[in-house]
């Protein structure tokens, strides 16, 4: 008698002990029996719902759930009654007796005697309307955000687009200009000079035959003349480097090449070309040229090099325009970090549409390389 009195007065405890918590918790707990019927609700579910603890005996708890979630929230319930499943957890929609809609974590759980056996089940109910509603705004915000990157992508874009567009026009401008200065040069200056130099060429010759002093005079004016022309065919040549023409970009390399060997006779320079290669753009061929010039330039300057070594050259999908020495060098932060005449190269680069790749190690030399995709010819 005492064990069983004993025995009854802890499950009398513990039955104070639940309504107390149930009393207490911030969710909403419902406790069903062992056929999955609701026997109890705590006044925190009968808050959030607005319905009776009589309404919601038996089945008539379900009637709080959303009528679009319904279907789908009593067949999970009832699948986790009857195969004694060990928890349970969803969201769904709950529907409150003014008519308010809130958004509810529902868990649920079997309760358990020591035997084992499954006595009955607890569903605890959470409001996550709030967390819902900020869950979304973020969301929303985000896709806003995310919109408003891409609107601003595409105007920045647009933008690059129009300032190369602009920045091509101003270079090929100038650079009709300079071709335009250079043929004046050329066909206007260099053809004056010429027939100076015809004249004073005569002049020699009658002062000559007359056994005149001055005949040396006149031929130290016309080899002055006779330089003073030479110097404006080279001004002509490299304010125009490129003539037209199919190989009008080798021919210019090459030239290029020869000058400073001539320059630089400690310096083994060389040009090579692996086939014909056709640049009709002038603009473009322009551009690969002043893109040489500048590599030959800071190779002659600054690498201390024996050997350079500029390679057109045809590949299978492009052109590369290659510019090799072996000099000391540098460092690879100092290529990130592009000095002027790297940062100039980039950008002609860019203006045509090609790709600059400096590659060096101290030690181990500097090479440039442009690639570019060039039109195919018409057959």
């Amino acid at each position: 008698m005492q064990a069983s009195s004993g025995t009854e007065q802890a499950l009398h405890e513990r039955e104070i002990t639940f309504a107390t918590l149930a009393k207490v918790a911030p969710v909403g707990i419902l406790r069903f029996d062992a056929n999955g019927r609701c026997n109890y609700a705590n006044d925190r579910w009968i808050e959030m719902t607005g319905v009776t603890i009589d309404q919601a005996i038996g089945d008539g708890w379900m009637q709080t759930v959303h009528p679009e979630d319904r279907g789908a929230i009593k067949s999970r319930w009832m699948t986790m009654c009857q195969e004694n499943d060990s928890g349970l957890r969803e969201e769904y929609r709950l529907c409150r007796t003014d008519g308010a809609v809130r958004w509810v974590l529902a868990e649920g759980a079997p309760l358990r005697s020591y035997a084992g056996q499954t006595i009955g089940f607890i569903r605890a109910l959470t409001d996550v309307t709030e967390h819902r509603k900020l869950e979304s705004e973020l969301i929303a915000a985000r896709e806003d955000l995310e919109c408003r990157i891409r609107e601003r992508t595409a105007d920045l874009e647009s933008e690059m687009r129009e300032r190369q567009r602009l920045e091509k026009q101003v270079l090929e401008t100038r650079d009709d200009e300079q071709r335009r200065f250079s043929n004046d040069l050329h066909d206007g200056l260099g053809q004056y000079l010429t027939g100076i130099l015809f004249h004073v060429l005569a002049l020699e010759r009658d002062l000559a035959s007359d056994k005149s002093p001055r005949a040396e005079s006149a031929s130290t004016i016309a080899a002055l003349v006779n330089e003073t022309i030479a110097q404006a065919h080279d001004l002509a040549r490299g304010i125009n480097p490129v003539p037209l023409g199919d190989d009008g970009l080798a021919y210019a390399l090459q030239g290029l090449v020869n000058r400073l060997c001539r320059s630089h006779q400690a310096v083994d320079c060389r040009f090579e070309m692996n086939g014909p290669i056709c640049c009709e753009d002038k603009a473009v061929a322009t551009h690969l040229y002043r893109i040489a010039q500048e590599a030959l330039t800071n190779a002659m300057k600054h690498s201390a090099a024996t050997q350079v070594i500029v390679r057109l050259q045809k590949n299978r999908d492009d052109v590369s325009l290659i510019v090799r020495d072996n000099g000391r060098g540098f460092v690879s932060a100092a290529i990130k970090r592009g000095g002027r005449g790297i940062t100039i190269m980039r950008h002609r680069a860019e203006l045509i549409g090609a790709t600059l790749n400096v590659c060096s190690k101290p030690g181990s030399g500097t090479t440039v390389e442009c690639c570019l995709e060039l039109p195919e010819r018409p057959r």
